[in-house]
């Protein structure tokens, strides 16, 4: 299960169909925002910058790194598969495990970023993404979903699963040309049936331990950690992104 794992949330990240990828170019966000895909040793990297934020994000094998930064303020966070976090907010920093303690971690979680800055502007620089169609706004969103799980809400989850299964009904895009061995084609195409599963293991999640306080945002994130992942996987398994 371990790979699948890996593979399935990628979706998060957001496979998109030919037209949805044909249509995000005019966008207004497209223009007003900037995207920076690169690689440091082997994790893939991305860096975006718009409406006065600065966003970045590195991705392992089993971990994900976060930074959101607007003047005078910084929010970092980065989440392990296995539920370990690590959360600072200008120089301060949390240690916790979601899944203990999560009702205690959370409140702490939220201590510590009550009034930030930098993600209220990060609110404002998802919103603007809504309707970009483009891997790298859907990579966004995810991080976005993560940050507000250690925070205690599963709500923005909701638009991420739309995507998945959006995606779902069409057929995914072929990616950079690779010499590995695995086509591009079946590393996108394997990323998103995986990814459809993972939607259903957050619901099934969520389903069954609704009746305990907090638990949701716990089974949002292992989702959303997973997706991140996954971005890894397919675009180490793929060579590149969807052209």
């Amino acid at each position: 299960m371990g790979r699948r794992l890996l593979l399935g949330v990628a979706l998060l990240a957001g496979i998109v169909t030919p037209g949805a990828w044909l249509e995000a170019a005019p966008r207004k966000a497209a223009v007003e925002t900037k995207f920076t895909l690169g690689w440091v040793g082997d994790e893939p990297t991305l860096r975006v910058e718009g409406r006065g934020v600065k966003f970045f994000k590195r991705v392992g094998r089993d971990k994900v790194a976060i930074r959101v930064e607007v003047p005078g303020d910084v929010v970092e966070l980065e989440a392990e598969m296995n539920g370990a976090v690590r959360i600072g907010r200008q120089g301060r920093f949390l240690r916790l495990q979601m899944k203990d303690h999560f009702e205690a971690s959370i409140a702490k979680v939220q201590k510590l970023t009550v009034g930030s800055r930098a993600l209220d502007g990060l609110e404002g620089l998802v919103a603007s993404l809504q309707a970009d169609g483009r891997q790298e706004a859907r990579s966004v969103m995810t991080s976005y979903a993560l940050l507000h799980a250690v925070r205690g809400s599963a709500g923005p989850i909701a638009a991420v699963a739309a995507t998945v299964k959006a995606a779902a009904t069409g057929r995914s895009v072929r990616a950079a040309s690779t010499a590995r061995e695995e086509t591009p084609f079946a590393c996108w195409a394997e990323y998103a049936v995986n990814m459809v599963d993972y939607v259903v293991e957050f619901n099934s999640c969520v389903d069954s331990y609704w009746w305990i306080p907090g638990w949701p945002a716990v089974c949002a994130f292992q989702f959303t950690v997973q997706a991140e992942l996954a971005w890894f996987w397919v675009l180490s398994c793929s060579g590149g992104m969807p052209v």
